[in-house]
């Protein structure tokens, strides 16, 4: 009688997602009696100040989701730069599909650019070659994307930072290096707002662009200074982008736990890292670059046997117990992207404009799709769930 395979049998370790101090911020502000903010009151306030204090910027700038904030930075980049998007937003295939219809809700466009050898993050010098005069760097799974080499570039360079909160690059915190960083407060997020995003730059000129996108006429009156925009103090674009006051205190009190929660989530690593390193699996964390710290947002680990049945590997891990998170959906395969009539639904200025992608063209990215495992880490301790979860890995041991 064959032994049965190890399996992870504990339930994920987790901490309630929203404990007594923001139920507390919560309760108060309904005490207050009022939950809508359409200036900038106390709530939207304290959350930007927070977030600017975090990421060491001159500016916070708060918003109902990532996505917003996303398209309210690529809008600004061409609003106070000058920089034109009419050669698109250079950005890596593997993000999520809002960051890439951010371009197009901007006027602009996505070009995809190869993800750099070994890294979840898009090659600077991939980016670079498609001369685009903005790019998108994702830091993708919370691992740092190489910002001294973007900031080297004259493209304006905005920060995907939905996965990284919290994270350092050499020191210095990710959505400080580019011209604006944005932050999804989704409740999946190591931030939660349940829904919500914040937008950090040192830019004045960045942050009142940004502001016309999507926020309240009386905030617009009360600090625009840019003579080009006063006039949209009147009335902007008015795409109604603010964050509720109930997520702006939610998401500002978790900003309170978070370092407690960093710190656990990278001692489980730790313990899992040695734990695979004694059983000699075949397989690696993604490397950190030097001098940085880690957002949490899963952590990929890099399968170093060749995998030519990826489904097969995704059921014997379900089977398994271990706790993957699926990678994103290959996005250029979709039909949104590979039918040029249904951008020209959505995005009419890209008519007869649109070339579907192949992914073929992206051999790092495909790489990284066949051989790569993203595992959860518990922001708790589990000593005895990550020594379950590094027996189940044996399981990549075998051929698939």
């Amino acid at each position: 009688m064959t032994a049965a395979a190890p399996a992870v049998t504990l339930p994920f370790p987790r901490r309630p997602k929203y404990g007594d101090s923001e139920i507390t911020a919560v309760t108060e502000l309904l005490r207050s009696g009022s939950l809508s903010e359409i200036g900038c009151g106390p709530a939207s306030r304290g959350l930007e100040d927070a977030f600017r204090e975090l990421i060491g910027t001159t500016y916070g700038l708060s918003f109902n989701s990532g996505t917003a904030s996303l398209h309210a930075a690529l809008h600004a980049v061409e609003s106070a730069t000058g920089a034109s998007l009419n050669a698109g937003v250079a950005m890596s295939p593997m993000t999520w599909i809002s960051a890439i219809t951010a371009a197009f809700h901007a006027g602009s466009f996505p070009v995809f650019a190869d993800m750099a050898p070994g890294s979840p993050n898009l090659d600077p010098a991939a980016a670079e070659a498609t001369g685009c005069s903005a790019i998108l760097a994702t830091h993708a799974w919370g691992i740092p994307a190489r910002m001294d080499e973007f900031a080297r570039f004259q493209s304006a360079v905005i920060e995907d930072c939905s996965h990284a909160h919290g994270a350092l690059y050499q020191g210095r915190p990710v959505g400080s290096w580019g011209i604006a960083g944005c932050f999804s407060l989704q409740e999946s997020k190591a931030v939660s707002a349940g829904e919500g995003g914040v937008l950090t730059t040192s830019d004045r000129g960045i942050y009142e662009a940004a502001m016309t996108v999507g926020h309240h006429p009386i905030r617009l009156a009360a600090e625009l200074t840019d003579p080009g925009l006063l006039p949209l103090a009147a009335a902007a674009a008015s795409y109604k982008y603010r964050i509720p006051a109930l997520s702006a205190v939610i998401a500002t009190e978790q900003l309170r736990t978070l370092p407690e929660r960093m710190k656990a989530s990278q001692e489980n690593l730790a313990h899992l890292t040695d734990l695979i390193s004694a059983h000699d699996l075949p397989l690696q964390p993604v490397p950190l670059p030097d001098g940085s710290v880690r957002g949490w947002y899963g952590m990929p680990f890099t399968l170093l046997e060749p995998v030519t049945a990826p489904d097969d590997l995704a059921v014997a891990c379900k089977r398994a117990g271990l706790p993957v998170r699926p990678l994103y959906r290959d996005w250029m395969s979709t039909p949104l992207l590979q039918q040029p009539a249904l951008i020209d639904r959505y995005w009419p200025h890209m008519r007869a404009r649109w070339n579907p992608p192949d992914a073929r063209d992206f051999p790092n990215y495909q790489h990284f799709r066949n051989q790569t495992l993203v595992l959860k880490i518990p922001d708790v301790a589990a000593p005895r769930y990550i020594e379950q979860v590094a027996a189940a890995l044996t399981i990549t041991s075998k051929p698939f």
